[in-house]
């Protein structure tokens, strides 16, 4: 067999061996679980069959304990709503509680019965009705007036848009005292039941009442988002604790996939580190309709090892013709430096007669001195 076929089939049995232990390891955890479940009602002391029921129960109060931190997170996002609504709420409220403010002030100025009370302000009233009377009286000639080039038509623009800022500002100062007037008398009673200052004040009342009840139901709202974020202050980011339970119970499935792999191994006979009590055992809860998936097991489980065998003698063999291989080569570089080592001695011995001849003609040349 060639070399790269070799290989090739390696490959082709180590692909065959993974799929048939993925298929043995699904078959046996399955098997494993169903026994489990059979050992529910059964006394016993084995270890695992604690273990079993110890991890049934972690992984129950851990996806009870995620429950409760997804409905203390859904209620606190709950909360952060209704508490932004009740707030816009009450935002919309406090403009319409000022707009009464100033329709019982301007209520109060224009009703000679409460002149006691107005009297303070009347001054001040006045003066304000008196400049925006002028200021519109200005503006009403400055638009009827006509004619005039261009320039006076620049001219009367600009000084209407300042005429028009003055009385913007007049607007907002008149209805400024009018918000304070009718703030101010506000928590008075009425000089009559049913004048117009006694029908805005019950709408104050009813508004002021509204917006307490509303405000009773923010501030419990407000507490109990309190005691949640200081919960998850202490408890950590509600994602990561839910993440932390997660990775927890994958540690306690793989532990648990362990451990029906492992039961049924011994009952298909192919995990031999088992007792004669745990046999005995086994075979109280295995059944006739266990045989069939017991003999795919010892199947699957006879492929793997056949697989591994062929692939330990064709790994044995590659590594054999690498030695060989090794060996040739160690073999013709030991031939060379021989030959080398021949060549250099021929050398040796060239070299050696160059010396004696050197000095035999040493010795003539010295007879003659």
């Amino acid at each position: 067999m060639y070399m790269d076929d070799r290989k090739k089939r390696i490959d082709d049995l180590i692909k065959n061996s993974q799929e048939s232990r993925s298929s043995l390891d699904t078959l046996l955890e399955n098997f494993g679980e169903n026994l489990y479940i059979r050992t529910k009602d059964v006394h016993t002391e084995f270890e695992d069959i604690g273990q079993y029921n110890a991890y049934l129960e972690d992984i129950s109060e851990s996806n009870a304990a995620i429950g409760k931190i997804e409905e203390k997170n859904r209620r606190f996002k709950e909360l952060e709503e209704a508490v932004n609504i009740r707030e816009h709420e009450e935002k919309e409220r406090a403009k319409e509680m000022a707009g009464i403010y100033r329709r019982l002030g301007k209520a109060l100025l224009e009703n000679s019965d409460y002149s006691d009370f107005t009297s303070l302000f009347k001054e001040q009233a006045d003066a304000l009705t008196a400049k925006l009377e002028s200021l519109e009286t200005r503006i009403g000639e400055l638009d009827n007036k006509e004619g005039g080039n261009v320039f006076t038509w620049i001219g009367k623009s600009a000084q209407g848009l300042v005429l028009k800022s003055f009385l913007t500002k007049a607007q907002e100062s008149q209805g400024q005292l009018h918000h304070d007037i009718g703030e101010r008398y506000s928590h008075r009673e009425p000089v009559k039941d049913n004048d117009n200052v006694a029908i805005i004040r019950a709408q104050i009342d009813n508004l002021r009442s509204i917006s307490r009840t509303a405000l009773d139901e923010l501030s419990a709202l407000k507490d109990e988002k309190r005691i949640i974020m200081a919960s998850f202050g202490i408890e950590g980011n509600p994602q990561k604790q839910i993440q932390s339970v997660r990775n927890h119970i994958t540690q306690v499935n793989e532990s648990l996939d362990n451990l029906y792999k492992k039961f049924g191994a011994q009952t298909a006979g192919i995990d031999e580190d088992i007792t004669p009590e745990r046999k005995y055992f086994i075979d109280t809860i295995v059944t006739a309709e266990d045989s069939e998936i017991i003999g795919r097991a010892v199947r699957l489980n006879q492929s793997i090892i056949e697989n591994e065998k062929a692939i330990s003698k064709l790994k044995a063999s590659l590594a054999i013709d690498d030695e060989r291989i090794k060996i040739d080569k160690y073999k013709k570089s030991i031939l060379d430096k021989k030959n080398k080592i021949i060549d250099l001695e021929d050398s040796i011995v060239d070299l050696e007669e160059s010396v004696r001849d050197s000095e035999r003609y040493i010795q003539e040349l010295q007879k003659q001195l």
